[in-house]
């Protein structure tokens, strides 16, 4: 087979440098890729470069040159932002989060915009990050470094794709220090006392009643919102008092139950009584923005206070965490509970420790020291009386 050279030449009319190399495409058609450069010699570079992408890869990877951040995210919403497939209870394809995810391509597109896939650098990501934390939400107050860091996993996992494609040649987060830090995420410190959660479920009236039951059931079973608002009817057991939380509707893709308490049982019959008795229907109905009445319920039940951190619909899983600890259930029980993998994760939720049981603590240990020094003196009076 011949050997494929291409050349190197200068048009006539606008003394213009290229480098051009032709080849037989797949289809049997004649075709030819060329790009101008600055000199013959730069063309020379160049061409030895066209060369050995078009004996490697062909026409793709010579396109590959021309792809943009905006084609990368044009791809992944055609084969990967799509809603999940499931089989036999399992997800096999697409994403359950689709709506976020799509959020996200948004803000590359945005910032990006009609870059170069091969172009973007390390430092490129760096100063997207920068600028990101830097910018303001849609309710003008401070982005957080989890939302952030949600934002960058997600890019790295497209540079990933087109790294794995050939339209890069390495992923540029891979070049330089770690930018995306979990570990220096605010944990949510807040937890939610009794008197708290109460003022919370009563404050579930009038507009916001619909509410009540849900908030009750993130406070009894330590569920996710998601989890809560994907039963349907044929999940629930009230006769044995137990819920199952389908593997697909799941952060781990695990089924689990969960036990039904009797003022969580009291709200489920009234829903099942006001119902179509339908067992594929949503137990909560078809419920829109969850999170809006839910930051007005905390407003109403005085939980939103200026300086502290604000409660969300998560922090009940917390909350029921903690409870599970103070009751003296372990570890496992609660990671079980809340359907953790590992128990680091478990860690996190159930070892908070509010200033209250810090001095609970110092006081534990003072009686401890005052029955020792008890014991000591009575053991001296012991031994003179003998």
């Amino acid at each position: 087979m011949k050997e494929r050279t291409g050349y190197v030449y200068q048009d006539k009319k606008s003394g213009a440098w290229f480098a051009r190399v032709c080849y037989t495409q797949n289809n049997g058609k004649r075709t030819s890729v060329k790009r101008r450069v600055e000199s013959k010699s730069q063309g020379n570079k160049v061409l030895k470069e066209l060369v050995a992408k078009v004996e490697s890869g062909g026409r793709e990877a010579i396109e590959a040159d021309k792809l943009t951040v905006n084609d990368l995210c044009r791809y992944y919403e055609e084969h990967y932002a799509i809603p999940a497939q499931y089989s036999n209870g399992r997800k096999v394809a697409g994403l359950r989060s689709v709506v976020q995810v799509k959020g996200y391509l948004k803000v590359y597109r945005e910032y990006f915009g009609r870059c170069l896939l091969k172009s973007i650098t390390y430092d490129d990501l760096r100063t997207f990050r920068t600028k990101r934390l830097n910018t303001k939400t849609h309710q003008s107050e401070k982005r957080s470094l989890t939302t952030v860091n949600r934002e960058m996993a997600y890019l790295r996992r497209l540079l990933n794709i087109a790294e794995r494609n050939s339209w890069i040649a390495r992923n540029p987060f891979k070049l330089g220090d770690a930018l995306i830090h979990a570990a220096d995420e605010r944990r949510r410190e807040r937890i939610l006392t009794l008197k708290e959660s109460q003022n919370l479920i009563d404050a579930c009236i009038g507009r916001r009643a619909h509410l009540r039951p849900i908030v009750i059931a993130g406070v009894d079973t330590g569920c996710r919102m998601r989890e809560i608002l994907k039963l349907r009817w044929r999940d629930i057991n009230l006769q044995e008092g137990l819920i199952t939380i389908q593997a697909f509707n799941t952060k781990t893709m695990r089924e689990r139950q969960v036990s039904i308490t009797t003022r969580l049982a009291v709200e489920l019959e009234r829903l099942w009584a006001e119902s179509e008795k339908e067992s594929d229907d949503f137990v909560f109905g078809s419920i829109g923005d969850v999170r809006h009445g839910f930051r007005r319920a905390c407003n109403d039940a005085g939980l939103e206070e200026k300086g502290k951190e604000r409660i969300t619909f998560h922090h009940l899983r917390h909350f029921h965490a903690v409870r599970l600890d103070d009751l003296g259930f372990s570890l496992t029980k609660i990671g079980a509970q809340l359907g953790h993998v590992v128990w680091q994760t478990t860690l996190r939720y159930a070892s908070h420790r509010d200033k209250e049981a810090v001095k609970a603590v110092g006081a534990a240990l003072d009686i401890s020291h005052a029955e020792q020094q008890l014991g000591s003196t009575n053991a001296e009076v012991s031994e003179l009386v003998n």
